[in-house]
């Protein structure tokens, strides 16, 4: 189906994130990627059809925002309730409900970049988000599948179903021992022993893109891995929008938990500080070192996604050697976990610890390994004070023989 300039104009004008670029072309990628049925409760829907009427899946997407961030302690039910009382769907009959609760499922995915729906393999009992991390388990994706009568449940308590996308202050969520030893020990970090030239470089560390923000700094250690989310200028928009679309929240601050006994789910205050460090953390890995900022030009972001879907934002904020950030966005030679990065603690304690744990194993990598400048210049003023000795000590050997072997030449003589 193809879209009118008027119409992506339209839609970008009226959205809270509208006005990224990169934003309209990802949903529309992420809408056509899913199985035409997923719109059975949309008006215009026709079955013989390959067509997806997309128009109208907007103007539901724009509905589902107004309604969440309006009253954050709806479940999926009442949404699609809200939306068939207003004539947004139609669900008059078993296939369309079905379709109605998958459509809003997946639109909270694509609202809050926390998951995406993996409608296709999903069984009708069962709600399912896509494998983001190739197999691997984390704290914030802990089970792709929950079942579907979770619908009922209210947003925050539903998402945490899947796992801690949204983690609260300061949650340990290590399970390696050490790990979580280091977790109260390690009281702060560097950019310059803690960056992406060092992960690469000395721990082997391949970056793996990542389109889910929940995902972002999770690193699975067996396949050497670290994802990292790709669109900042998401977590940029979400910060400063908020006053801007009435009831100050945004879609991903109206999934969080009001409840202040709720220790397993962040606050929306946790939301705002999250997208904050998040921020800061592009800056911490790639962004204030000479040498990660020339290993991030390396990589490619952006690999097999049409230009339009590029999030000219990452390249700033993780290739330029100065940068105005928002306000509370502060840049430091030295980040206190427990104050600068009281969300992502968890990943950077893991982060720091498997880089510790990496001992150079070769000399290039020992060259490489800058993360003690002051043992790097001392091993290395040894090797080149003592190599020099012994260059010398074997020349003035060589001398000496020669010096002996004209001896004794002349004394033959």
């Amino acid at each position: 189906m193809v879209q009118t300039a008027g119409d992506k104009d339209a839609f970008r004008s009226t959205h809270y994130l509208g006005i990224l670029p990169w934003y309209y072309w990802w949903l529309r990628t992420q809408v056509y990627q899913q199985p035409i049925q997923l719109y059975a409760c949309v008006r215009g829907f026709v079955d013989e059809s390959e067509d997806i009427p997309f128009n109208e899946i907007k103007s539901i997407y724009l509905k589902v925002s107004e309604i969440v961030t309006n009253n954050a302690a709806l479940s999926i039910d009442d949404i699609v309730q809200q939306l068939s009382e207003v004539g947004s769907i139609i669900v008059s009959e078993d296939r369309q409900l079905r379709s109605a609760t998958d459509l809003i499922f997946s639109i909270i995915g694509w609202q809050t970049m926390l998951y995406r729906p993996d409608i296709l393999s999903c069984p009708p009992s069962e709600f399912c988000i896509t494998d983001e991390m190739n197999g691997h388990r984390s704290s914030c994706h802990l089970c792709l599948k929950q079942f579907r009568v979770c619908k009922s449940k209210g947003l925050s308590e539903f998402l945490l179903g899947f796992g801690l996308m949204l983690i609260p202050r300061n949650y340990n969520t290590l399970e390696d021992a050490e790990e979580a030893k280091a977790f109260n020990r390690l009281k702060s970090v560097k950019s310059s022993t803690l960056n992406a030239y060092l992960l690469t470089t000395i721990g082997g560390i391949t970056i793996s893109w990542s389109d889910c923000l929940a995902c972002h700094l999770e690193l699975d250690k067996n396949a050497r891995v670290l994802y990292v989310f790709r669109y900042p200028s998401f977590c940029v928009e979400s910060l400063g929008g908020q006053s801007a679309r009435g009831s100050g929240r945004s879609t991903i601050h109206s999934c969080t938990s009001d409840f202040p006994n709720n220790n397993h789910w962040a606050t929306p205050q946790d939301v705002t500080e999250l997208l904050r460090e998040v921020l800061i953390s592009y800056r911490l890995l790639f962004g204030q070192e000479r040498k990660s900022r020339k290993a991030f030009r390396k990589l490619r972001p952006f690999e097999h996604i049409p230009k339009n879907s590029h999030d000219r934002f990452l390249l700033e904020v993780c290739g330029k050697k100065r940068l105005d950030l928002l306000s509370g966005v502060k840049e430091r030679d030295s980040y206190e976990l427990a104050r600068d990065f009281p969300h992502l603690r968890a990943q950077l304690v893991a982060l720091s610890m498997y880089l510790d744990d990496r001992k150079p194993r070769s000399w290039k990598e020992l060259w490489l390994d800058t993360r003690d400048s002051a043992s790097w210049l001392t091993f290395w003023a040894v090797i080149i004070i003592g190599g020099l000795g012994l260059i010398l000590a074997f020349l003035q050997v060589v001398l000496q023989i020669t010096q002996l072997a004209i001896d004794l030449r002349q004394a033959g003589s």
